[in-house]
């Protein structure tokens, strides 16, 4: 079971300050849910974590690191429409998401990784509990999350982030907390953490979600449907599968052009390209426009395959693009976080996976939207 984080909301609101609107908030949440749940409580793995009860500080500064650029993601940035967002509703999500308590639900209570718990705690207390607090509820003040509750594969992602400087660490770009701290180290590290959560509640305490007022939601509602929508959509709340639709104005030859420019760009070679329909239409038989576009570097490739033969089964990368039964165009790919998310593979390999999937979902984005 678990700990109780008590979240503490200013009422005072400054001159010319935005009034925060919650019904707002719900409204956005809706396309964060695909991927982080539906009461913010993330999925295991690595790119899916737990945003729920976090500091809305701390919500505020990461989603306007994403829509400008500063942390990369482009699948969220263009799934959630971040890119669109302003300040006001950026305050809205964050403010929201932060007043969800989800300590009672079973997603809370994350599982143990395989590693020394009693080295973990002594790391702890060395390197983290000065921000995070020795009860791992973050502290506010310094812009600390919560560590006690987050899925542990993407906090050992983080620390790998931060030991290769591909994440900033404590808004401090010379920061060495993990730059010494070997892989043993860092999982004995998740291993203590992910006992944090541990603490019994007393029966009949629910999941607790912030109180929105009807006229607030309709309100948001309309204003929502005025604004301008991404056309990126995850297919499955697992990532298994990435469907994209064309927008609107797009022609198919447009999105071919961007995607394989994107490819030269990212050096995502083109080893083979199948326009199925046409095939079929040669023979005399009608179909639904189906092309098929495969990418591979042989280096990473062998990288991959030697460190989990299971990769081979993703090779090469395939990109279809495939008219649905609506007559739309939709572009769709297997999602390799499925296999990097269950295994604890060597940095190096999984920085190459890593790599490899964001360039593909890189491709995808200019081809759905025609430009690279």
């Amino acid at each position: 079971m678990k700990k109780l984080i008590s979240i503490f909301l200013l009422a005072v609101l400054p001159l010319g300050a935005h009034a925060v609107d919650l019904a707002n908030g719900q409204e956005i949440n809706k396309s964060c849910a695909l991927c982080h749940g539906n009461i913010g409580q993330g999925t295991p793995g690595k790119l899916s974590p737990r945003l729920a009860g976090m500091p809305k500080e701390y919500l505020m500064k990461a989603t306007k690191e994403y829509r400008d650029g500063i942390r990369k993601n482009p699948l969220m940035v263009k799934t959630a429409s971040i890119d669109k967002m302003t300040d006001a509703d950026i305050e809205d999500i964050a403010t929201y998401l932060s007043m969800i308590d989800i300590r009672p639900d079973s997603s809370f209570d994350v599982s143990q990784s395989s590693g020394n718990t009693e080295e973990g705690e002594e790391l702890f207390m060395d390197e983290c509990k000065t921000c995070h607090a020795r009860d791992g509820y973050g502290k506010p003040k310094k812009e600390a999350p919560p560590l006690a509750g987050q899925h542990v594969e993407y906090l050992y992602q983080s620390m790998k982030m931060f030991q290769y400087k591909s994440r900033i660490h404590a808004n401090d770009e010379e920061d060495e907390t993990f730059d010494e701290l070997k892989d043993v180290e860092l999982t004995n590290l998740t291993s203590f953490i992910a006992t944090l959560d541990d603490k019994s509640f007393k029966d009949g305490f629910k999941v607790q979600l912030p109180k929105v007022a009807v006229a607030d939601v309709n309100k948001s509602k309309a204003v929502s449907e005025t604004r301008e929508k991404s056309n990126l959509v995850i297919t499955d709340i697992k990532q298994t599968v990435v469907q994209m639709p064309l927008s609107e104005g797009v022609e198919v030859q447009d999105a071919i052009d961007a995607m394989l420019s994107k490819a030269v760009e990212l050096n995502q070679k083109l080893v083979a390209q199948q326009y199925v329909s046409k095939e079929l239409e040669a023979r005399g038989i009608e179909s639904p426009y189906l092309s098929i576009f495969q990418f591979c570097t042989p280096t990473d490739a062998r990288l991959m395959v030697l460190a989990n033969p299971v990769f081979a089964s993703y090779m090469p990368c395939r990109i279809s693009m495939v008219e649905d039964q609506e007559g739309k165009i939709q572009l769709m790919m297997l999602n390799l976080d499925i296999i990097i998310e269950n295994d604890f593979l060597p940095q190096e390999v999984v920085e190459t996976a890593i790599r490899v999937n964001q360039n593909m979902l890189d491709i995808m984005v200019a081809g759905t939207t025609g430009e690279f």
